[in-house]
């Protein structure tokens, strides 16, 4: 178990403790602690960890084994260390858990009303979540359009798992945007410079949210269009990829610019 501890567990455990780190030395931080609110930081660690255990349980199955077998999570790793990218995997799954446990817990400990600082370290994920629609379309155009096109060109095959996640990712960012739209509209909870203020003046803005439903709508044509046209016709695909991505990088532009 020696490669674990020292390549897996002390790096998690160093990371729960570069937070409690910043909690301490950190003046505005430092101030606000109390037992209350580091019992609640700390309380909200195991729903994350769930989160991370999750999805490397599902990391597992990808690599033939099934999610029992993460009761041998350690002597798994130990295993395949060096040997294969599941350590690897999961070791950058777990550590996201705990990047993400660490804003949020911060947000509670920066709060003498712990309520209050769990209700902005969720608006803050919520506010990225829901910008995040550009996001995809910025992914498509890099990681994804300049391939495609060589590839049609060529008579290769697209990426369908690559278009199939943005899809689903797309589908995520966008149900977090209309949310932040309802409810934007339908609460009292004023415009501010605080986490749920900002959140709330984004749902706010029609211009906004109205571009950003725009993009979301191109990213799931590019997508379909993607998986389902180049059977048809190549050239085809590749001229209305091209279309919808100039329509992206118009509507991105008046976004960044107004």
């Amino acid at each position: 178990m020696r490669v674990f501890v020292r390549d897996y567990l002390l790096p998690w455990l160093l990371t729960v403790g570069f937070w409690l780190a910043i909690w301490i030395f950190v003046r505005q931080i430092r101030e606000n602690l109390n037992a209350v609110n580091v019992f609640v930081a700390f309380i909200l660690l195991v729903p994350f960890l769930l989160v991370a255990l999750h999805f490397a349980g599902k990391t597992l199955e990808r690599y033939g084994y099934s999610r029992e077998d993460l009761k041998r999570l350690p002597e798994i790793i130990e295993k395949t260390h060096g040997r294969l990218y599941l350590p690897k995997e999961i070791f950058e799954t777990v550590t996201r858990a705990l990047m993400f446990w660490g804003l949020v817990a911060t947000a509670v400990v920066m709060t003498e009303n712990p309520l209050k600082g769990i209700l902005n370290g969720v608006a803050i994920f919520v506010r990225i979540f829901a910008l995040f629609v550009l996001l995809v379309s910025m992914v498509l155009w890099v990681m994804d359009f300049p391939f495609a096109i060589y590839k049609l060109f060529k008579g290769r095959d697209l990426s369908r798992d690559f278009l199939v996640e943005m899809m689903r990712q797309n589908l995520l960012y966008t149900l977090t945007l209309i949310a932040v739209r309802f409810i934007a509209l339908h609460s009292s909870y004023p415009a501010g410079n605080d986490p749920i203020g900002e959140v709330m003046a984004i749902g706010r803005k029609t211009g906004l949210v109205a571009s950003l439903l725009e993009l979301s709508g191109l990213n799931f044509l590019y997508c379909l269009i993607g998986l389902y046209l180049p059977e048809k016709s190549r050239k085809l695909t590749a001229l209305a990829l091209t279309i919808i991505v100039v329509l992206q990088l118009w509507i991105a532009r008046r976004i960044v610019f107004g």
